[in-house]
């Protein structure tokens, strides 16, 4: 079980997340990529074994846009497919929603049921507001109850992806807004597909698949996106497949 307290090292890591996005975000890099580091270092720097970022489309419609692993995107698609959970609630109201029981006779019998299954005990959605406007949520999920002051620094990641995604007011600037997050659903999906057709290709587990398209970005000076399109396109030509190839 993660200790709740923050120590002097994860205080600093969390510096180094905020920066590196901040940094991304200067670079130009794509929305799926800053939101998927994010899920990954929720679960590296806080108390909670899955994450997951979704956001509102055009028809206002959540769209999963970033997720730590399978489980926690399995849990937010169901929460999106049958019209419970968390994060519809929060979303809804602009604030902090959990639940600490997730039991049959709760409010979200079908999605408790689901998370159990899963082996969690406690699930939390965070909204992505500014402005009084809310543009989705962040998920987490737990093997225990989280204290106050953990979801306070959780609140700051959901901060920073509302922070990166925007870049604008919210308000004066909302037909921008919808675009970049079309974009970011977009470009969710062919990151899906890519890791499908490798995990596929290579009998691996949709994380490695993940992990290797980074591996292969990264060496082939191309953002994870790039490389997820070159797959999908299926580019011979990209370095993309040769890396792959000698892993």
């Amino acid at each position: 079980m993660k200790e709740q307290a923050l120590d002097a090292q994860t205080a600093s890591e969390l510096a180094v997340t905020f920066i590196e996005v901040t940094q991304g975000v200067a670079r130009g890099v794509e929305s799926v990529e800053v939101f998927t580091l994010l899920t990954e270092r929720c679960v590296k720097l806080l108390p909670v074994e899955a994450a997951g970022i979704l956001l509102k489309d055009v028809t206002g419609t959540l769209q999963v846009i970033g997720s730590s692993s399978p489980s926690a995107h399995l849990l937010d698609l169901f929460q999106i497919q049958n019209e419970e959970g968390p994060c519809l609630e929060c979303t809804q109201s602009g604030i902090r929603v959990s639940d600490t029981d997730l039991s049959a006779e709760g409010k979200w019998p079908k999605f408790s049921a689901l998370a159990r299954q899963e082996k969690y005990k406690a699930v939390y959605a965070l909204p992505l507001s500014s402005r009084g406007i809310t543009i989705g949520a962040l998920n987490l999920f737990s093997m225990h109850i989280l204290d106050e002051s953990t979801l306070e620094t959780a609140q700051t990641f959901a901060d920073t992806a509302t922070v990166s995604l925007l870049q604008a007011d919210v308000v004066m600037d909302q037909q921008i807004v919808l675009r970049k997050i079309h974009i970011a659903v977009e470009s969710r999906n062919t990151l899906e597909q890519a890791q499908g057709m490798i995990a596929e290709r290579f009998s691996i587990s949709p994380d490695a698949a993940l992990e290797n398209i980074r591996i292969a970005a990264k060496q082939s000076n191309l953002t994870l996106l790039e490389a997820a399109i070159a797959i999908v396109q299926r580019d011979s030509t990209s370095p993309v497949f040769s890396i792959l190839e000698k892993r």
